[in-house]
């Protein structure tokens, strides 16, 4: 987002600028902005753009917290790569898993999260990567799906959503079939 803040609350016209940036409402963002400051109201006193670690940032958003993708999301959404998140940092994650996000919008996030290599590709390994987190892990902290079950899942999806068959799904294949998918536009969302 960019433009600074130097006062220790977020100013009309500051709070107009975040509305313009992001899919959140005024009341989402002062919602947030509050969450936000109970990390460190002293250190947003003193520099608004603190960084405060991603452990931190959890605490605030019990639905991030328990999420089998949190490190993905938490990696996708520092805008430094740090592990660390400024409140702006915070205002684009919310921004992008909001209702009022598009779904288009919100599929491209989604994908960046999916893609846990970062080679812009959603590869059979990241598919693979994907299914295990999504069911779970046993006891043991060993993936609750056999490997040759999750593979095999994989190689279904990546059928299905290689269009142009390269072996791997682009970020276009994947935004064009997942925006579409009713369930998709209902769970890949939150509000703090």
């Amino acid at each position: 987002m960019g433009s600074s803040v130097s006062t220790k609350q977020i100013t009309q016209e500051k709070l107009e600028e975040y509305c313009q940036l992001t899919f959140l409402t005024k009341a989402e963002i002062m919602h947030i902005y509050k969450l936000f400051k109970t990390l460190g109201p002293e250190e947003l006193n003193e520099d608004f753009k603190h960084r405060f670690p991603v452990e931190h940032i959890v605490k605030i958003f019990p639905a991030i917290r328990h999420n089998p993708f949190r490190d993905s999301i938490m990696r996708v959404f520092s805008s430094e790569q740090d592990g660390h998140f400024s409140f702006e940092d915070t205002l684009d994650l919310c921004s992008a898993l909001s209702e009022n996000c598009p779904e288009e919008v919100r599929a491209a996030w989604a994908f960046r999260i999916f893609d846990f290599d970062g080679d812009n590709q959603l590869s059979l390994d990241d598919l693979i990567e994907s299914i295990e987190r999504l069911t779970g892990l046993n006891e043991n902290s060993e993936p609750r799906i056999d490997r040759p079950s999750s593979e095999y899942i994989a190689q279904a999806v990546l059928q299905e959503m290689d269009m142009d068959h390269t072996g791997s799904i682009a970020p276009q294949e994947f935004v064009h079939i997942v925006s579409r998918m009713p369930e998709f536009t209902l769970t890949f969302r939150f509000m703090p």
